[in-house]
């Protein structure tokens, strides 16, 4: 998933995405430890877009924040 396409979600649809990837991590990381599952990469990836749906939420409470502080 592209940063662009994460900064436009919003904070319920990046939570939902964050504990999707959470569950598809896991179940990932299980097949490998297992056996089933040949593609060890894709925990990597899970991680970095766990990473950076993470950092996309912190962003925009910090932005949230910033415009409270205006008012």
């Amino acid at each position: 998933m592209k940063t662009s396409e994460l900064r436009q979600m919003t904070d319920k649809k990046l939570h939902g995405e964050l504990q999707k990837t959470k569950r598809d991590k896991a179940v990932a990381k299980f097949h490998t430890v297992t056996g089933q599952n040949q593609d060890t990469a894709k925990i990597g990836k899970l991680k970095k877009l766990i990473a950076q749906l993470k950092t996309n939420l912190r962003e925009t409470k910090g932005v949230e924040k910033t415009e409270k502080l205006k008012d």
